[in-house]
């Protein structure tokens, strides 16, 4: 794996990670938070207005940190995956996966053959991390990283047959969809969603392949998941930290 900096090998040796999901179209906020001592940064197509132009820019922007760029995609689709690994990102993020058949669909998206069907065309990959087409490609599927989300009942209740598919790295309890999927929306300390995610958790964390994930709402909590087995923290979006930071001040003046 000469060359290129593996985010996957770090988890699989039980490393904890940190990173925050980034949903501003902005080169200079990415080049502000890859410095702020993170492992990666999550580029988000799926919610946030972000095209594949801007993904690119953004992961040139992490060029010279240690913040390793991944993306999430709107869907396990080789259209979707193949752009983002092409402009350079080590990992990608699927959102909404309930089944074996999207589980392996993630894989057969981030891995060149013989192991997935990723399409051949690695030159701003290459170019990012300042290697050959050649030396990207025999490095590639040793480093990039698939993370896949269950944010659904019936993604925690397909957990076996997902964590048995191969090739999947993290495995990660999305809280939001997951509160919203059983009618407690945003009722993050909910019984019944505590219990759901518990129950996630377990699953995952008995397999023992496959690095468990998830967001974390504080600094407590973050150190609290990672304790319980937790290797991919994600510890809310630059919106997040931007709306508080801007609200914290005016409201330390005003009152």
């Amino acid at each position: 794996m000469a060359g290129l900096p593996s985010l996957r090998r770090t988890i699989a040796e039980g490393r904890p990670t940190l990173g925050y999901l980034v949903t501003i179209s902005s080169v200079q906020l990415v080049q502000a938070l890859a410095r702020s001592g993170v492992d990666w940064l999550m580029l988000d197509m799926e919610h946030a207005p972000i095209g594949i132009e801007s993904i690119a820019a953004m992961v040139a922007a992490t060029g010279g940190t240690p913040a390793i760029p991944i993306v999430r995609v709107p869907a396990p689709r080789p259209e979707m995956v193949k752009p983002v690994l092409d402009c350079g990102a080590l990992g990608v993020v699927f959102p909404q996966i309930t089944t074996r058949a999207e589980a392996e669909a993630t894989v057969q998206a981030v891995r060149y053959a013989p192991e997935g069907r990723r399409g051949y065309g690695p030159t701003y990959a290459g170019f990012r991390w300042g290697l050959p087409n050649v030396e990207y490609l025999q490095a590639a599927n040793e480093a990039i990283l698939n993370v896949a989300l269950i944010e659904s009942v019936a993604g925690v209740e397909a957990l076996d047959e997902i964590l048995s598919v191969g090739g999947l790295d993290v495995v990660a309890v999305a809280r939001g969809d997951l509160s919203e999927n059983l009618g407690v929306a945003g009722q993050f300390d909910h019984p019944r969603l505590r219990e759901v995610v518990a129950r996630a958790e377990a699953r995952i964390l008995a397999h023992g392949k496959v690095a468990l994930g998830g967001i974390a709402f504080s600094a407590e909590e973050a150190r609290a998941m990672i304790a319980r087995g937790h290797r991919f923290v994600v510890l809310g979006s630059d919106a997040g930290l931007v709306a508080s930071a801007a609200q914290r001040m005016v409201q330390s003046i005003r009152s």
